[in-house]
């Protein structure tokens, strides 16, 4: 399966956990995808020579789509994953079954003058209108589901939202 890196674009803010964003199904974006919100690249200089050595592109952020339509996504910056244990684990654990939220690394050992953040996560606001990027699977085409499966929204009572043409 390929895949294939699309970009877009913030079209609002709805809250300082959700955003709008103008890629929906008739893009081939799927309800969990992910988007990285793109900042700027920061350039990588030699200490001595001072010469350039390159570019790294630094996100600002990431969402995950939480809803779908045809032209656009509803995404939140907060979200929930479960791990689940290993057949290995449950042979030694048999009590532990269900999935568990677990948070994986720790920080690393250095000097506070060292540190040097990306600005693009430090310095600078998620605004309407930022790059955003998410990478989409191709798949073969395959028949249509019905409509109401299409947009890959699942409306709430607290958050239905619908796409106006």
């Amino acid at each position: 399966m390929a895949t294939n890196k699309i970009k877009g674009k913030i079209l609002r803010i709805i809250d300082k956990t959700t955003l709008v964003i103008n890629l929906g199904t008739n893009d081939k974006v799927e309800k969990g995808a992910i988007f990285y919100v793109l900042g700027e690249p920061e350039v990588i200089k030699d200490l001595d020579s001072d010469e350039v050595l390159g570019t790294v592109n630094v996100t600002k952020t990431s969402v995950k789509a939480t809803q779908v339509f045809e032209r656009f996504s509803l995404a939140s910056s907060v979200w929930t994953e479960t791990t689940y244990p290993s057949d290995f684990s449950r042979m030694l654990f048999p009590s532990v079954l269900s999935g568990q939220m677990m948070n994986v690394g720790s920080e690393l050992n250095v000097e506070e003058s060292d540190l040097e953040p990306w600005r693009s996560r430090t310095e600078l606001p998620v605004k309407v209108g930022d790059e955003v990027e998410v990478t989409i699977s191709e798949e073969e085409e395959t028949e249509a589901e019905p409509e109401s499966a299409q947009d890959g929204a699942e409306p709430d009572e607290a958050n239905a939202f619908t796409e106006n043409e």
